[in-house]
């Protein structure tokens, strides 16, 4: 009986272990140094990217297990920072990247499973064209891809049929 209580035990501290780790994220006034607390009361500072100049839109995965944001890199043809990478990292802080592929990542969202995410890609000015992605915390890969097209009309219908994974990503 003493046997079965104390596997018992450390089952139920290991599930509460790993239910989550990130309670907040905290970004300075001048957005940069992203502030992290975790489950334990401490405080991490996220690492930055090397071309990264600034964090923006960090967001807590819905079990807490996860924390991403994303990585603003200079350009040379605005006067602003352009969000190029979504990185996410893990309670044993490991770092996984997303690097839109030559389009900037606006927007992001974990997906309510916490096990993977979803975000949006356009050009920096002039269409209505936007391109999305779901993509698995585990192993990166691609899971599903959906586009609003430039076309007006298409982007309408493509809105109006998007999947919820598309929807988790704020517009």
């Amino acid at each position: 009986m003493l046997i079965r209580f104390a596997a018992a035990f450390v089952l139920l501290v290991s599930v509460a272990a790993s239910a989550g780790e990130f309670k907040a994220a905290h970004l300075s006034t001048n957005n940069t140094t992203l502030q992290l607390t975790t489950a334990h009361a401490a405080t991490v500072t996220a690492p930055s990217l090397p071309d990264q100049v600034e964090f923006g839109s960090p967001q807590i995965s819905p079990d807490q297990s996860h924390v991403g944001w994303l990585a603003l890199d200079e350009n040379c043809c605005t006067s602003y920072a352009v969000p190029m990478t979504l990185v996410v990292m893990d309670a044993r802080h490991r770092i996984r990247t997303f690097i839109g592929e030559g389009l900037p990542i606006f927007d992001w969202c974990f997906l309510p499973d916490s096990k993977s995410v979803a975000y949006m890609q356009t050009v920096l000015h002039g269409t209505s064209f936007e391109h999305f992605e779901r993509r698995s915390l585990a192993d990166g890969r691609l899971l599903a891809e959906y586009d609003y097209p430039d076309d007006l009309a298409e982007n309408d219908t493509a809105r109006k049929n998007a999947p919820a994974w598309v929807k988790c990503v704020p517009q």
